[in-house]
């Protein structure tokens, strides 16, 4: 068990684990006693106060992994810092992060795959939890690495960040069916600025709201727009339904007369 907490960062150390069910839960802690302020790099040996962060990592033998990290608060006293106090960093984690760095990694590689339904189930499944919003947060965050130029046929379509109160806009390259981009809205204003930040679209699919519509002409007044399968077969199928319980009714009504 020390060597998996090693991997974390050789300057940690285990203070105790225990398991329960599908669970290891690892109580961590550094062993450094000197922490360099982080404000002006002083160096400090005196804790204010402690406390404990939980942080998720990568499962260990179908087991969901948690971390117990013990951080301490210290006091800087170099007289010109800004600071009078500052909170230790672990460096598997960024701060206030609630999954290490390599978990997040995981479940970064394992979403640009598949939806962020689809990557929350199969994740899941390898007992690591994440929610499909967390999974498009961490997407949203990756750094940019499309050539927005290369873009010219792609998918947009909307996504609930809350439901019912807040919704933000996908995009999808239909050449490699990979998201490009997202946002966190779907204003029509909002969506025509985005989209013309890739200045070679030829081609843009949406469902059939005006809102996608209106942004794909507002910014690529050339490009073809075309509705997607999806919503295509939707509305037929609609169109189908209505058009069968308005014969079914007519008759009903025939045979009554």
């Amino acid at each position: 068990m020390d060597e998996f907490i090693k991997s974390l960062n050789q300057d940690y150390e285990l203070v105790q684990y225990h398991i329960k069910n599908k669970e290891v839960v690892f109580h961590i802690r550094s062993s450094k006693k000197e922490l360099v302020c982080p404000f002006c790099g002083s160096k400090s040996i005196y804790v204010h106060s402690a406390y404990q962060r939980e942080i998720q990592d990568l499962p260990i033998q179908d087991k969901q992994v948690i971390l117990l990290v013990d951080a301490r608060k210290l006091f800087c006293y170099y007289p010109d810092c800004p600071h009078k106090t500052f909170a230790e960093k672990h460096p598997f984690a960024a701060p206030k992060a609630k999954k290490t760095d390599r978990l997040v990694k995981n479940i970064i590689h394992t979403s640009t795959q598949l939806s962020s339904l689809n990557a929350s189930k199969l994740l899941k499944s390898e007992n690591i939890i994440v929610c499909k919003s967390s999974i498009c947060s961490l997407l949203k965050k990756m750094p940019s690495i499309v050539d927005k130029a290369s873009v010219k046929k792609n998918c947009v379509d909307d996504f609930a960040l809350r439901k019912r109160f807040s919704y933000g806009t996908v995009m999808i390259d239909l050449e490699s069916h990979r998201i490009i981009d997202m946002i966190p809205s779907r204003e029509t204003a909002d969506v025509s600025s985005w989209l013309a930040t890739f200045p070679n679209i030829q081609v843009v699919s949406r469902d059939g709201a005006s809102t996608y519509s209106s942004a794909a002409v507002d910014s690529h007044p050339e490009a073809v727009r075309v509705s997607d399968r999806f919503h295509l077969n939707k509305r037929a199928f609609g169109s189908h339904k209505q058009i069968y319980h308005q014969g079914i009714s007519r008759q009903g009504r025939d045979s009554v007369g």
